[in-house]
């Protein structure tokens, strides 16, 4: 058999040797002054882009007669707004047929049948 394994200590200096690299490259990149106004500026063009692309979405779905997501969002506070209204007519409802209901009659339940009107003689 071939020993083609490397020595454990020959790949912990590689990962050093690795790390020291890109910390220097770090170390040159993130440290310069201009880095955060590239950063600033990327970003800034980043949500100008996204922005854009969300205004022209909303045409296009306009023009094919389909809801936004901004209308969808519409849509769904208009709703919930119903059904709290809902909610608050049921409980209206309920409160008062809890007042109007009659009184319980007292003493012992009704056993007997009340006669019946058409009697056949």
């Amino acid at each position: 058999m071939s020993k083609n394994k490397k020595n454990p200590d020959q790949v912990q200096t590689a990962i050093a040797t690795l790390e020291e690299r890109v910390n220097v490259i770090g170390k040159a990149v993130f440290g310069s002054k201009n880095f955060g106004q590239i950063m600033r500026t990327a970003v800034s063009t980043q949500g100008r882009a996204q922005k854009r692309f969300s205004d022209r979405m909303a045409k296009n779905l306009n023009f094919y007669n389909m809801p936004s997501q901004s209308d969808v969002v519409a849509v769904a506070e208009k709703c919930a707004r119903i059904e709290e209204r809902l909610v608050a007519i049921e409980l209206l409802l309920r409160t008062l047929v809890d007042e109007q209901k009659p009184a319980v009659r007292s003493g012992p339940s009704r056993t007997r049948q009340p006669k019946s009107k058409s009697k056949k003689v």
